[in-house]
């Protein structure tokens, strides 16, 4: 029984992906690492608490004011002995604001909500993209790390090629100690690319709220097709749903419901009170001077709260509310023109990193890896010499770990694009 519970307490916290115990590693999908990052982010969680706050409030706004319940004995013949008054009346009073007052509130408080939910989706997109970008660097130095590896092997073959060469004495003591050389120093290019996993590890695990050293695996950074983006499609989609644009959007109409609600405070409120009395004396009653004078009698009272000072009150709050609308409409303004300048900056960088991952893909890499097998073989025939070869392999290195590095800058300016479109592409 304790081990089926063991069991399934490792598979929940593989599942949750909340890892607490150093010394452990797993392999983490992109899509877990955003919903983790995303569940834990203390900024998503300030943002929906705000967002549920503030729809109870809007909720609240057509609750009707609290009504008065009153009891007066009046005229006692002796102080604070209800017993002896003359009559007992009971009121119950319900202050009403004008109609219409309540409805324009709620509405200005539920684009607020809506200002909030846009914020929040702005917020996971943030966060979805720093954990991409963070995602694809560790992705990217456990690559350059392979590529590394493959180059230590190559010149490990080709110092054992040099050996026997430099024996036969096909070759010079020059060649053979540049041999070495090349193979040391690329030794020493590995600790700096290790320095680089651990500093790109320790970010994803900060993002994600793991323990600083736990050892977290990545998928392979994806090689994708990166099609031309259809321009007026996206500036659509940018102006239409992006959630910064949004936020502002509805910011403007909550400022402008605001301001209507404050040009409504110069209309009158109510205050409607209904109440009975009964007479414990009948000569206390105003019918007393009647036959058969009635001991209980019924009152009715509406009451209006009139603005009469309203160029001390009211009119400031309309002068400050007008004030708020303009400075909304103002924001508005404002991201709309950094949302298209972010457009235009942000697409014509992934065309010109299009246009040179095609070209990497079809032409850089492939030539260079062509070049280095003809060096291969023409400094075994000996055309070539180590120089020469030793330049190649590096361009082929060069080619390899320029091109995922590339790679990953369209990746995640990729995501940042799809955040200006307020898609999680």
């Amino acid at each position: 029984m304790f081990s089926i519970l063991r069991w399934v307490a490792i598979g929940l916290v593989t599942e949750s992906l909340v890892f607490v115990t150093p010394g452990y590693s797993a392999k983490v999908a992109l899509v877990q690492a955003i919903a983790q990052a995303q569940r834990l982010s203390p900024d998503i969680r300030n943002l929906q608490n705000q967002l549920e706050s503030t729809e109870a409030k809007a909720r609240q706004a057509l609750a009707p004011s609290e009504p008065n319940f009153n009891i007066t004995y009046g005229d006692m013949t002796q102080a604070f002995n209800p017993s002896l008054s003359a009559s007992t009346a009971y009121q119950l009073t319900q202050p009403l604001a004008f109609p219409g007052k309540a409805f324009v509130n709620r509405a200005s408080i539920s684009e607020q909500a809506e200002a909030l939910r846009s914020q929040l989706r702005s917020m996971e997109l943030q966060v979805a993209t720093n954990i991409k970008t963070a995602y694809y660097q560790l992705g990217l130095a456990k690559k350059n790390i392979q590529i590394n590896k493959t180059q230590q092997d190559f010149y490990e073959r080709l110092l054992a090629i040099a050996k026997r060469r430099y024996e036969a004495g096909s070759i010079t003591q020059v060649d053979f100690l540049n041999t070495k050389l090349s193979l040391y120093s690329n030794e020493n290019d590995l600790a700096d690319l290790q320095a680089n996993v651990i500093s790109a590890r320790t970010q994803l695990n900060v993002l994600l709220y793991n323990p600083i050293d736990f050892d977290i695996e990545v998928d392979p950074i994806p090689v994708t097709e990166h099609p031309p983006i259809d321009v007026s499609l996206a500036r659509a989609k940018m102006i239409d749903q992006r959630p910064e644009i949004r936020a502002a959007a509805h910011q403007v109409s909550s400022a402008d419901k605001l301001n209507k609600l404050a040009w409504m405070s110069l209309l009158p409120d109510f205050q409607l009170t209904a109440g009975t009395t009964f007479y414990n004396v009948s000569t206390a009653t105003p019918y007393s001077g009647l036959p058969d004078a009635p001991l209980h009698t019924y009152s009715a009272q509406v009451q209006l709260t009139m603005p009469l000072w309203f160029l001390l009150n009211e009119r400031e709050g309309i002068v400050s509310t007008g004030h708020d609308r303009a400075a909304a409409d103002a924001n508005l303004g404002s991201v709309v023109n950094q949302s298209n300048i972010s457009f235009e900056t942000s697409l014509a960088n992934l065309n010109a990193m299009r246009v040179k991952l095609d070209n990497y893909e079809k032409n850089i890499v492939p030539l260079s890896k062509q070049s280095l097998d003809l060096a291969l073989v023409s400094y075994g025939t000996g055309k070539i010499d180590f120089v020469t070869l030793a330049t190649t392999a590096m361009a082929w290195r060069n080619a390899q770990r320029d091109y995922f590095a590339m790679l990953v800058n369209y990746l995640t300016s990729y995501a940042s694009f799809g955040q200006l479109l307020g898609e999680d592409l």
